[in-house]
């Protein structure tokens, strides 16, 4: 027997062939929705909107990489890059935003030196395409020598505010959001002004006490700021609101009114909601949030990446309603293309596979099993347009409080075999890849590598990606 604990093996099999397939293929329906769960494992999301492509990130600790794609709902399975690897110098990168100001890129993100705390610094690209390899590390200048992490910009006209969660000294007691005026994209000037301390109950759960991951979006004349606060290890991690009369000055506090209680927060499924960012739809006429959830009921720092809509009251300020259950669909922003849906309890069934009810899939019934390597879950999918494709899988372990390490799923097609990592969550989260698919009836199997534990599957689905 495997040892619990230890890296696990589950495959996803793309057998990429016509022959020996039949006619029968596997019941799908053509869907124009999704379910709130876009990436497995991360923190700290951040998504850039351009004329051609969406560009995410998240925190991953030791370097700076971005994604993008033209579809925000695939976002964290598009094009990646690592655009910078840290220095022996700097330890713990933490939530990075990809900004596009006066022509240029700039990554804004925290970090330390080994034995000081951490402090802002600034990554500027002044190329064409951020995925270039010219970029050149700044610290943030004029920023006082204590704890500083979460910094975004507000520009309002020509000038463009530093906005962060940091503390007011050298003691670790509370987590503030201050803000200063920029001088250039990389320096601020005259002393930080703070804008918002935890003082209501809801941002006092833990300590020390939190207010950080301040972001900004402006709504006809109101400057809404969205930060989290309580502790992002536990799940009374939430979302408050400040907002601003866009004719106020942002530098003085009395300016802006705080909501005493959070706008968005923790629900009997979903844990610790927070550090946001967000998205609109590819014709703006729709706004998107991005956040992340814990993966489990008090998982602490084992998260996954959200997106859901939101909409807007008569004065501007922002309405995110609730978090949704990981089974809840919405519809798939504007512009996007439909996607091919096949429940797992319909694909061919090989070995001692069962399947069960569980609500909390999409499905309600679900395909599970996976002890032995001879079991498979077999998909035989339609393709009426030669091209290349994303494949998603929905997949969760039962035993997920037991994992320390990631599941690895590797993907097979022509004898080419990917791998990538499903981390334990109790929620059916996605496993994507990129796959080239001919016209006709194309194989797709899921089976384990190793056949230890059992896995559960919800469903296949298959976006088409490449138009031309």
């Amino acid at each position: 027997m495997k040892k619990r604990g230890v890296l696990l093996g589950f495959i996803v099999a793309a057998t990429l062939s016509m022959s020996g397939c039949g006619n029968s293929t596997t019941q799908s329906a053509v869907v124009d929705d999704f379910t709130p769960i876009i990436d497995n494992d991360g923190a700290d999301p951040w998504v850039l909107q351009t004329d051609d492509f969406y560009y995410y990130t998240k925190t991953t600790g030791n370097n700076l990489t971005l994604w993008r794609s033209e579809h925000l709902t695939d976002v964290a399975a598009g094009e990646e890059k690592v655009i910078w690897e840290m220095p022996a110098d700097l330890e713990n990168i933490w939530a990075p935003e990809l900004h596009y100001i006066e022509g240029k890129w700039i990554v804004y993100f925290a970090a330390n030196k080994p034995s000081q705390t951490h402090r802002m610094y600034a990554l500027v690209n002044e190329q064409a395409d951020p995925y270039s390899d010219e970029w050149v590390l700044s610290e943030m200048r004029g920023m006082d020598d204590t704890f500083a992490i979460d910094g975004t910009v507000l520009t309002l006209g020509d000038t463009n505010y530093f906005i962060w969660s940091g503390w007011a000294g050298y003691e670790n007691v509370a987590q503030n959001i201050y803000i200063a005026e920029m001088t250039s994209l990389t320096s601020v000037r005259g002393e930080k002004q703070l804008i918002s301390e935890p003082e209501y109950d809801w941002e006092m759960k833990q300590t020390p006490l939190i207010n950080e991951a301040p972001q900004v979006i402006v709504k006809d004349d109101t400057i809404n700021l969205v930060y989290s606060g309580s502790g992002s290890w536990d799940n009374d991690y939430a979302l408050g609101l400040l907002t601003l009369a866009i004719s106020e000055d942002p530098l003085v506090k009395a300016n802006w009114t705080k909501e005493t209680e959070p706008i968005f927060q923790q629900t009997d499924k979903v844990f610790g909601p927070g550090h946001n960012g967000f998205a609109k739809s590819k014709d703006d006429s729709e706004d998107w949030l991005i956040y992340h959830a814990a993966r489990w009921d008090h998982s602490g720092w084992q998260r996954s990446i959200r997106l859901q809509s939101f909409d807007w009251d008569a004065s501007g300020k922002l309405v995110l309603g609730q978090p949704l259950d990981e089974w809840e669909t919405q519809t798939l922003p504007e512009g996007e293309p439909n996607r091919m849906r096949f429940a797992a309890k319909d694909a061919e069934k090989i070995g001692d596979l069962s399947i069960i009810e569980d609500e909390t899939a999409l499905s309600k019934k679900v395909v599970a099993g996976f002890e032995s390597t001879n079991e498979q879950l077999s998909f035989k999918a339609q393709i009426d347009t030669t091209s290349d494709y994303l494949v998603v899988a929905y997949v969760k372990t039962p035993d997920y409080m037991s994992l320390s390490e990631p599941i690895q799923f590797n993907i097979v097609s022509n004898d080419r075999v990917q791998t990538v990592n499903v981390h334990p969550s109790q929620y059916y989260q996605p496993v994507h890849v990129r796959l080239s698919l001919s016209k006709g009836i194309e194989e797709i199997n899921l089976s384990s590598e190793i056949g230890v534990d059992t896995v559960q599957v919800d469903r296949l689905e298959i976006i088409q990606i490449d138009k031309e």
